[in-house]
């Protein structure tokens, strides 16, 4: 049956992220009045499941799950907010954090990944050329 591994990140994007990003990332987070957007070439889209990942949840961790953006009214930026679990077969996880790593303006802790049955997280980190987690 396989087992659950929650995301939970907080990032802003850089003020130059492409709008199809933009719309991509509204979308895979519920927002379905984007549909305007075309996928990029990117291992992210070719598994099942990246088009619901970010809204998927489960009862095995505590707490309200649920994923959104915003754009702050003073910075002028996008924030993404990513509380979700997934059973993560593809690797999507990973394929999602590197496919928004180039558009990402906050840099070191970005949040992290748990497996089900770990105690302990794996911390996600950005340092400004590649996603890496410890």
């Amino acid at each position: 049956m396989g087992m659950y591994t929650e995301l939970n990140i907080g990032v802003n994007l850089a003020p130059d992220t492409p709008e199809n990003v933009i719309a991509i990332l509204k979308y895979m987070t519920g927002d379905e009045s984007q549909l305007n957007f075309t996928t990029p070439n990117h291992p992210l889209f070719t598994t099942e499941r990246w088009e619901l990942m970010l809204c998927c949840r489960s009862c095995y961790f505590a707490g309200v799950e649920g994923s959104f953006m915003e754009k702050d009214s003073i910075l002028g930026q996008w924030k993404l907010s990513v509380r979700c679990s997934l059973k993560n077969y593809d690797s999507e996880i990973q394929k999602f954090m590197d496919f928004i790593q180039p558009y990402l303006d906050t840099y070191g802790f970005l949040g992290y990944m748990r497996y089900e049955e770990y105690d302990y997280p794996t911390l996600i980190y950005n340092d400004g050329k590649e996603i890496y987690y410890k």
